[in-house]
């Protein structure tokens, strides 16, 4: 009978499994894609890795991702801001310089290589036999002393007995798509429906350019839009760090539904939201789009709604464990601090580490008071 079940392979899901393989512990890990990463997309694209899902970093205010970068031996640097930065309120007219002494990202760090080097630093630092692509979860049934998996492995069903569970996976996609016997109850029902699945419903784009044309006309690659018929709601420089490839990023103003709607139509209109920003050379890069709201391991149907505003992650239930300590929710939505980020997933593994083995030192050491002001 396997040890610890990790379901998941995002980067709460490997960081979990990068502290049990240091003490030694038997664990499997289970992703229902068939690559690692989650949320954490890196492609490439003109000579350069292209982050489709997060790209930065705090280390001002996010220590664990900044010690496992450091740990793995991995390469940062800032993100660029020099430069103007622009703001679009009316369609019809050009934009305007907007105000800020110090850039808008705060101190944000990207890797070298793009996010994808840190899961795959993870990956490759965990044994091969205990990893494993391509396993959809779609029951969880308690069985006395242990609990029994069912995975959707292609055309077939694979079981799998472990003594303990994690559920590295968005709380709304476990209760959408999961069986779970007996039922869980329905406050923790409730509590998942209620949180909402970080950046879920987002899209983001970058677009690779011969140069960074805008840099040599003095703007930042920064710029917010801000009326009804905006595509992209804001830009930033996506360039490597050696500046010898140019890209520029944007995340999209559009819901999921009118994403949808004007799918065939949607490079036209991202090309066009870019050179009414940074000038006729925005017209000549190459699109990649990247729709979280049609990855149905991210993305539930809760979640194709997006929320009226900044959600809050404070619901203490979902760091609980469950059946007498068999079962256990991960993942960065369930985290007590930085919830939804990079750092949030490291929260989250770290606070599972804990109550696996009773060790309190998976990423950045901390106190054993504060790991349990978080249960």
């Amino acid at each position: 009978m396997l040890g610890t079940a990790i379901i998941g392979g995002g980067l709460s899901g490997l960081a979990l499994a990068h502290h049990l393989q240091q003490l030694g512990q038997e664990f499997a890990l289970f992703e229902a894609r068939e690559r690692f990463g989650g949320r954490i997309l890196s492609v490439s694209g003109d000579g350069m890795a292209l982050d489709l899902g997060p790209s930065w970093h705090w280390p001002d205010t996010q220590p664990r991702i900044t010690h496992l970068i450091a740990e793995l031996g991995l390469e940062a640097y800032s993100q660029h801001n020099h430069g103007t930065v622009l703001n679009l309120t009316d369609p019809e007219k050009a934009p305007q310089p907007y105000p800020t002494s110090s850039g808008v990202h705060d101190g944000a760090q990207r890797l070298v290589g793009g996010m994808g080097s840190l899961v795959q630093a993870l990956v490759d630092n965990l044994p091969a036999d205990a990893l494993h692509t391509g396993h959809v979860l779609i029951a969880v049934i308690e069985h006395g002393d242990h609990v029994e998996l069912h995975f959707r492995c292609g055309e077939r069903v694979q079981k799998i007995d472990a003594r303990q569970v994690v559920l590295a996976v968005p709380p709304r996609v476990l209760e959408e798509h999961v069986r779970f016997e007996p039922p869980l109850d329905e406050s923790i029902c409730q509590s998942m429906r209620a949180t909402y699945t970080w950046m879920a419903d987002q899209a983001k784009v970058v677009v690779t350019y011969p140069h960074s044309f805008w840099r040599k006309a003095g703007l930042a690659g920064n710029a917010f839009v801000e009326h009804g018929q905006a595509v992209l709601y804001e830009t930033f420089d996506a360039c490597n760090a050696a500046a010898d490839h140019a890209a520029l990023g944007g995340f999209m103003a559009l819901t999921p539904a009118l994403r949808t709607s004007y799918q065939l139509g949607m490079p036209l209109l991202i090309s066009s939201q870019l050179v009414q920003l940074f000038g006729m050379e925005a017209d000549n890069g190459t699109q990649h789009i990247q729709d979280w709201a049609t990855e149905i391991y991210t993305s539930s149907t809760l979640d194709q709604t997006p929320p009226a505003r900044h959600p809050a992650y404070d619901d203490p239930s979902l760091r609980h464990p469950l059946w007498k300590a068999k079962l256990y929710f991960c993942g960065s939505e369930t985290a007590g601090y930085a919830a939804g980020y990079l750092e949030g997933a490291l929260e989250a593994s770290e606070r599972v580490s804990y109550l696996l083995t009773g060790d309190n030192s998976p990423v950045l050491k901390v106190s054993t008071d504060s790991l349990r002001r978080n249960l």
